[in-house]
């Protein structure tokens, strides 16, 4: 005792102050220190499970990006096929007016032709008759008798064939 009266303190003091300490730590520890220690607890756990969430969620969000992108990169495919076929389709009727523009111009030219050749097979007819004609004048004025009509027109009809034979030989 000698040294608690040497440092001026009191022991039946002390002891209850040291009493009091010890009773007031466990009522803190009861009171305070678990009640606290178990929020922190509580909050870290939550912390933990948001910052889990979070890093949930992030993944999921670059999954789904991820995603919409194949999909997008997949949109933009079938668009360029669509536009290719939409291309070759054009191509392909564009060659297909070409060729029934140039079959419709040779049927146009071959019915021309065709026309052409009926005129001219008309005209030398309509030509042959004529000729015939003035050439039966003429022999008859030349021989002064008429020859009949029907022997002229043979007469006429013979020279002109010996004439298209001797031309064609030619």
């Amino acid at each position: 005792m000698g040294l608690f009266v040497q440092l001026g303190l009191d022991p039946y003091k002390l002891a209850i102050q040291s009493f009091n300490f010890l009773v007031l730590l466990f009522l803190l520890n009861r009171l305070a220190f678990k009640p606290v220690l178990r929020m922190f607890d509580e909050r870290a756990s939550r912390i933990k499970s948001d910052l889990d969430e979070a890093k949930r969620m992030r993944e999921e969000g670059e999954r789904d990006r991820q995603v919409y992108r194949d999909q997008l990169n997949r949109a933009r495919d079938e668009a360029r096929a669509v536009l290719d076929e939409a291309s070759n389709v054009a191509s392909r009727i564009r060659e297909q007016a070409m060729f029934d523009a140039e079959a419709s111009a040779l049927a146009i030219v071959a019915r021309a032709r065709q026309d052409i050749a009926r005129e001219r097979d008309a005209a030398l007819k309509q030509l042959r008759g004529e000729v015939a004609t003035i050439a039966i004048m003429a022999a008859t004025r030349v021989v002064k008798r008429n020859l009949n009509t029907e022997d002229a027109r043979r007469l006429v009809d013979e020279a002109l064939t010996d004439t298209e034979l001797s031309s064609k030989a030619d």
